[in-house]
């Protein structure tokens, strides 16, 4: 009895220790089990920052882009010359990582960098309106026409995912005007009016308005 009795008096204070220390573990654990609920993402993509150096070249790499795509008309006619120098960077960097396991090496980070930097200064260089072609010289109106054209669409390749969902409708209004240029050119014998060369100038002012608005 008295030794069923002394294991009574020390069973209470252990349950209530064991339980005290359930209750302190839980809101731990339930802690962290809502954070990967809230955060079902976090395991599976590792901090940006990992590849710091991938990250930074490949930036520069879409500022190259957009803004070959936005001076499509201005390039002095090196437009294709320059785009494919710049996916021949974006290959280099892709090769480069599948070599390191997704990481980039200083030295081959300091390469890109480098060969970006040149790219730049090439779009700077050539930036300006192309040489004078027999077209323009015989087509004026449809010349100054097509040129704005030409700029509108690079616009809207460059901004495509920044237009508020509205990309193909302004790709289609753009592609109607160019339709509509050439309908008219073969109306005419090759040539546009005046007249058409004002309406056709009018939709073009439009629809880079309407981009303006729709760019987010």
């Amino acid at each position: 009895m008295e030794l069923g009795h002394a294991l009574s008096r020390w069973a209470i204070p252990l349950a209530v220790a064991a339980g005290a220390m359930t209750f302190a573990a839980a809101p731990l654990w339930a802690a962290e089990a809502h954070a990967k609920e809230t955060h079902p993402r976090a395991a599976a993509h590792p901090n940006k920052e990992a590849h710091p150096r991938r990250n930074e070249v490949m930036s520069r790499d879409r500022n190259l882009a957009k803004q070959t795509n936005k001076d499509y008309g201005d390039l002095s006619g090196h437009y294709k010359q320059l785009q494919a120098q710049d996916a021949n960077i974006r290959k280099q960097t892709q090769q480069d990582m599948a070599q390191n396991g997704g990481h980039l090496t200083k030295a081959e980070q300091k390469q890109l960098n480098s060969e970006e930097s040149s790219l730049h200064k090439e779009i700077a260089a050539d930036k300006g309106a192309p040489p004078v072609t027999k077209f323009e010289q015989d087509h004026p109106r449809r010349a100054e026409v097509l040129h704005r054209d030409n700029r509108i669409d690079g616009t809207l390749n460059a901004d495509a995912g920044k237009l508020g969902g509205n990309y193909g409708s302004l790709k289609q209004q753009q592609q109607s005007i160019r339709q509509q240029e050439q309908a008219d050119a073969a109306a005419n014998g090759g040539h546009i009016t005046k007249t058409e060369q004002q309406q056709l100038n009018s939709e073009e002012n439009q629809l880079n308005t309407q981009i303006k608005q729709d760019y987010k």
